[in-house]
């Protein structure tokens, strides 16, 4: 099942601040300061990596 779509159904919003796409890997700024990395296969976010500010989501969009 598609990470994003669980995230939904489980009731887990937020409020996406900054995106940085970097091929595959959407790197998605919160309102509150901490980030989200997310990977996808075709259409389908795979991945969901939590990062604690932009620099750490900057250094796993460059790892992908």
């Amino acid at each position: 099942m598609d990470l994003l779509q669980q995230h939904h159904e489980a009731g887990r919003r937020f409020e996406p601040d900054e995106l940085i796409v970097a091929g595959a890997r959407v790197a998605v700024g919160l309102a509150r300061g901490d980030y989200k990395v997310f990977t996808f296969r075709g259409e389908h976010a795979v991945l969901l990596q939590d990062c604690i500010d932009r620099d750490d989501a900057l250094r796993q969009l460059a790892a992908g």
